[in-house]
Formats: C-alpha cells, sequence, structure tokens
C-alpha cells in the first residue's frame, strides 16, 4: 500500500515548480510523455462518497472511469476503485470496453451493454457490476499531467495543471463546467519510504494540503462553492 502526500500551488508557480524539481537534490527527472487524464466520477445519488471525504471517513472506497488522450473515441478505459484505509491506499482495476465520448455518450446505454454480457464474466467483474448498479455518474473532470521520479526510483511526483470540472449525469451535452486556477503535486511512495518523504518535502518547500478533485468538482458545479 502507498501513501499520496497532496500540495496545492496557484497557476502561475509553475515554473519555479518545475525548476525546483530537476534541481532537487534528490534527482527527480521527468518520465513519460506529459498526457490528458481524463475521469467519471461515480456516487450514489445522495452523494455518499462526497460526505464521506468531507467528514473524514478513514475506510473509503471510490469509483470513477479513467482514459487518457484527447481523442473523442475512447479505446482502454479502465475503472478504478480508489480504496482509502487511514493513511494508506491502492487501487484496484477492471477493463471496460471502450466508447465514443461526445454529446451522443449516455451513461445509462453503456452501462447496461457492459452488465448485458455479465454472465460471461468472471466472478470479480460480476461483483464489479453489482457495485456499480447503485450508482450514477455525477461529475466529469480532465487535466494535463506530467510525471517526475526520484533518482532512487522510490518517490514519484506528478503535477497536474488545466483541471477542468463538468457536471455529469449521465449525458454530456450542455452541462455546466468551471476551470481551476490551481496546481495539483502529489508525492506519492510506498509505506515502507515514509521517512524520506519528509526530507523531500522540506527540500521541495512543500506544505501538505488536503486536497480532493472530487470534492472540488461537486462542491463547485452543484453547490456553487469555489473556495
Amino acid at each position: 500500500m502507498r501513501r499520496e502526500n497532496k500540495f496545492v500551488f496557484h497557476e502561475t508557480l509553475s515554473g519555479s515548480i518545475y525548476s525546483a524539481l530537476l534541481t532537487s537534490r534528490y534527482f527527480f527527472s521527468e518520465i513519460f510523455t506529459e498526457r490528458r487524464v481524463n475521469n467519471i466520477y461515480l456516487d450514489s445519488m445522495t452523494f455518499d462518497n462526497y460526505k464521506d471525504n468531507l467528514n473524514g471517513v478513514q475506510n473509503r472506497v471510490k469509483h470513477r472511469i479513467r482514459w487518457y488522450g484527447e481523442n473523442l473515441i475512447v479505446e482502454k478505459p479502465i475503472l478504478e476503485y480508489k480504496i482509502k484505509q487511514g493513511e494508506l491506499g491502492f487501487k484496484d482495476y477492471y477493463p471496460l470496453p471502450g466508447f465514443k465520448f461526445d454529446e451522443s455518450f449516455n451513461f445509462e446505454t453503456y452501462f447496461s451493454g457492459i452488465t448485458a454480457n455479465s454472465r460471461a464474466q468472471s466472478p470479480e467483474n460480476i461483483l464489479m457490476h453489482s457495485d456499480l448498479s447503485i450508482e450514477i455518474p455525477t461529475l466529469y473532470n480532465t487535466y494535463r499531467r506530467r510525471y517526475f521520479l526520484s533518482g532512487d526510483g522510490k518517490y514519484r511526483i506528478t503535477l497536474d495543471t488545466g483541471i477542468l470540472y463538468k457536471r455529469f449525469g449521465g449525458k454530456f451535452n450542455n452541462a455546466f463546467s468551471f476551470s481551476e486556477d490551481n496546481i495539483v503535486l502529489e508525492l506519492k511512495y510506498e509505506n515502507e519510504d515514509t521517512s524520506r518523504a519528509s526530507m523531500i518535502m522540506q527540500n521541495l518547500g512543500l506544505r501538505i494540503s488536503r486536497n480532493s478533485k472530487y470534492v472540488v468538482g461537486i462542491k463547485g458545479i452543484y453547490f456553487n462553492d469555489f473556495d
């Protein structure tokens, strides 16, 4: 299981953050290619996942459909179970069939197509379909992500910019949206490597912030709360 520490900065500091990473004595270097991350978040009709996060519930599960890239034709989406147990977390992944994500996309139709074949699926996938049957899509968000790795390969940093949120209730046409002028930096590492994580934060001048993109999006989209 791993730990994740989050830090939030105004977007005007992106250049200085990037420089600090590349000049850090922990030898962070950029890996992979910057790419767009897309998420459809799922929750109960009474927003139980959202409330659990606000209330600081220690053990919770959040479901989202994730894919990468700019294309409307989504080829390899995955369902993520983001599982939180106190300060630790891990993810389970399930592959999903592709779809076209434009104004014609209808989540109910898409999900019905998945569950129609559930008898041919593994027991794990059948359980997954059962979990999703009691949830609805509540939010879409997208952002650009850069990836960095420390010289010893034990600490990974992601840097998210251009964060956009859009209301998503199963259909995607003419939905309310808003963008965030913040950058979200995440430091990720295995639990056994906790001791040096604080030294990395100090070296980079980082102060932990409590942040959840899902909470930010729900507050803004449904409650007009942009603080």
